[in-house]
């Protein structure tokens, strides 16, 4: 977390820093996946992502509350990575279908790539038993990274919800002619309001 006695210019130089590295962990995923490493390095590499993510999160949102696209932006880019991640693993190693086991061209493999990160699952295609493993993984990426977004359309929500009494159709409705748009007032630590204009 942000510890507020610290210069605010170290702290974006920090954030830059864990976002090339960020970068990095993702195109060392997609090496890994075209050129068919072990999953398990690929995994690494993934989870080295959702880590930076992690720590950014809090560290960027506690410099200002504007940052919340480039952190959807970080968090699509890791999804994307993920699925195509592992869709260059199916795509080198094959997959199983109707007719048996065949190599799948790219757009087959982001499918199952797709339908294994959504823990979807149709069935109509299915790894290679060597790769039982590889779609666990990918099944679990998945999961960490709907619960990922799913905290931060939370925190956008509760950042931009304003108070029930203040909402134009709840609460006390005298001399309500306006909507009105974003937070208006923060609760300190105290428990007193204070208001913000």
């Amino acid at each position: 977390m942000l510890n507020h006695r610290v210069p605010w210019q170290y702290v974006v130089t920090v954030v830059f820093i864990g976002t090339v590295f960020f970068i990095i962990a993702l195109l060392g995923s997609l090496i890994s996946g075209y050129l068919n490493w072990n999953s398990i390095i690929t995994v690494i590499f993934l989870i080295l992502g959702f880590i930076i993510i992690i720590w950014i999160i809090p560290t960027l949102l506690n410099l200002s509350r504007s940052f919340y696209a480039f952190l959807f932006i970080l968090l699509l880019l890791q999804i994307g990575t993920t699925i195509l991640a592992f869709a260059l693993h199916y795509k080198s190693s094959g997959l199983i279908g109707e007719c048996g086991e065949f190599i799948p061209d790219l757009s087959d493999a982001i499918y199952f790539s797709i339908t294994t990160f959504t823990t979807l699952g149709y069935g109509d295609l299915q790894p290679l038993e060597s790769h039982r493993l590889t779609t666990s993984y990918e099944a679990l990426a998945g999961m960490a990274s709907m619960a990922i977004g799913a905290s931060l359309i939370w925190l956008w929500c509760q950042e931009n919800l304003i108070p029930k009494e203040m909402a134009l159709f709840d609460g006390d409705r005298t001399n309500k002619k306006t909507f009105i748009e974003g937070r208006i007032r923060v609760r300190t630590l105290t428990g007193k309001e204070k208001e913000l204009y």
